[in-house]
């Protein structure tokens, strides 16, 4: 277990300690289940780790230190197949081994000993923070949440748990659901086809195979949608402007394969990942630009058919597959995000042609962010919403008679996203 517990405190290490997104601190694509398992746990048990070690520790130690009583404490929590006293002598021999841990082997052992024996206590049902600390999630959130959408639904919300699964959709291009199919069945992997026209299914080596290859990519069922409700033509030319890591992009160029999408992105980095992404998607007529969206761009005025603004956002919608996303972003951040959507949006609006389509998403989940920044074009008076057509049979129906916006809470396979469709009438 010694090394899974250096791997996850590596991992960590990366999101803590520098910012690193969940999935890319993993780093490499064959990390081991439990290695996965201890690094997404804690980051889902956040806050309860906190309020836990709170009661065991009477001086939070260094960082290193403290993602290793985090892991210790996770494993002792979850791990029912590894005895108690073996996680702890393990995280013991890693603090002897790490050089701003190992004078703390000592201080390690008598902390998780203290978890070891639960010796702490928990919130009760109807306790102020019984919510946050049982489901770790920030107070904030949940009223939040409750304040929006009310308590039931907030409820429904905090008390989901995360899909195991993975969404993927296949590459048109290049092969069939048919064969995606085919493979699996052959493989004896468990699938499920979703309403989106992906798949549910755990990444396999089936899977891993296939991706590389380009025969498949992973997209959520929710990102599908802001690009199904474009509804792009054949031989349009089409806008994404905040387009890394591609997906949306692509996905819009399969179903306009005559046509172009202009993919825009901010940093020099992030267009490498777009590039990358539509190299090994085949996605030849997607023409990656650098281009700042706050920034008015005379080239693009009454340029575009459609135009994707899928903006950058506090992503708290997708919370359940990045929980990482609450100790990167606070409250705070949604004010300061929603000015800069709608910059973004303002320029967007004036790339579109008479006639064209404007979409607007987010994948987060308050007003804020979202419909106040919609309202704030609207009431310029050259767009108007338009329904959203081909989503009658998605997610049970409920977005059949939308009014051209949807709001999805994250539930099953759904991250929460917001999407709004404009058409300009002048």
């Amino acid at each position: 277990m010694r090394k899974y517990v250096f791997e996850a405190h590596a991992a960590l290490k990366r999101v803590y300690g520098e910012g690193s997104y969940s999935d890319e601190s993993l780093g490499r694509s064959d990390v081991s289940a439990l290695v996965t398992k201890l690094t997404y746990g804690v980051l889902e048990n956040d806050i309860l780790l906190d309020y836990i070690l709170a009661q065991c520790v009477t001086k939070k130690p260094r960082l290193d230190a403290y993602i290793l009583l985090k892991i210790g404490a996770y494993a002792l929590l979850t791990l029912t197949d590894v005895p108690d006293y073996a996680i702890v002598s393990e995280c013991v021999e890693v603090a002897k081994r790490m050089k701003d841990v190992r004078g703390a082997s000592g201080f390690i052992n008598a902390v998780l000993k203290r978890v070891a024996a639960r010796d702490f206590k928990l919130p009760k049902e109807g306790d102020a923070n019984y919510l946050s600390v049982t489901y770790s999630v920030p107070q904030w959130f949940i009223d939040r949440l409750c304040a929006e959408y009310g308590e039931e639904r907030a409820l429904e919300v905090i008390k989901e748990r995360a899909s195991e699964l993975e969404h993927i959709r296949i590459n048109s291009r290049l092969c069939m659901v048919k064969d995606l199919t085919d493979a699996l069945d052959k493989a004896g992997e468990e699938y499920s086809l979703t309403d989106v026209g992906g798949i549910s299914v755990r990444v396999c080596d089936v899977v891993k195979s296939l991706f590389s290859k380009g025969f498949v990519t992973y997209q959520s069922p929710s990102s599908m949608l802001a690009v199904k409700a474009l509804g792009v033509r054949e031989g349009s030319k089409t806008l994404d402007m905040c387009s890394a890591p591609g997906g949306k992009a692509v996905y819009i160029s399969e179903l306009d394969r005559t046509g172009s999408v202009v993919a825009c992105e901010l940093y020099p980095f992030r267009l490498k990942q777009l590039e990358g992404y539509a190299s090994r998607m085949h996605a030849d007529n997607v023409l990656p630009v650098l281009a700042d969206g706050t920034k008015f761009n005379a080239r693009f005025k009454d340029g575009f058919d459609f135009v994707l603004v899928d903006a950058p956002c506090s992503c708290f919608g997708t919370y359940k597959k990045h929980p990482d996303v609450f100790i990167r972003r606070g409250e705070a951040d949604i004010s300061k995000l929603a000015a800069t959507q709608s910059d973004i949006l303002k320029n967007a609006a004036a790339y579109v042609k008479k006639g064209g389509t404007l979409i607007y998403s987010t994948c987060t989940l308050f007003d804020e962010e979202n419909g106040d920044v919609v309202k704030g074009l609207l009431k310029g008076g050259a767009f108007e919403l338009e329904h959203i057509d081909g989503i009658d049979g998605v997610d049970g129906g409920k977005f059949k008679d939308n009014d051209g916006r949807i709001s999805i809470l994250p539930h099953g396979i759904y991250d929460g996203f917001y999407i709004a469709k404009m058409r300009r009438t002048k």
